[in-house]
């Protein structure tokens, strides 16, 4: 049986993970040197993106947040739960 996850304040499912992929965004971030705005603009997205982002926003698109993660040398690794 499925354990519910918790819900945000919209509704939406937050997953503890993207909790964790967002406060490694934004660690990551202050250690390269780098404001939100530069971190956009290396990844080719907007403040906005990288704000919600980095706050854990459940609903943002894979493909951006990839290249964020490539623009700060991080990566995810998917595998199966037991």
């Amino acid at each position: 049986m499925n354990t519910p996850l918790p819900r945000s304040g919209k509704g939406l499912a937050v997953s503890p993970d993207v909790e964790m992929i967002a406060q490694a965004i934004r660690e990551a971030r202050r250690r390269h040197g780098l404001t939100q705005t530069q971190l956009a603009g290396l990844s080719g997205t907007g403040l906005r993106f990288i704000s919600e982002l980095e706050r854990g926003k459940p609903n943002v698109a894979l493909n951006k947040v990839l290249g964020v993660l490539a623009v700060l040398g991080l990566r995810i690794q998917v595998g199966g739960g037991s």
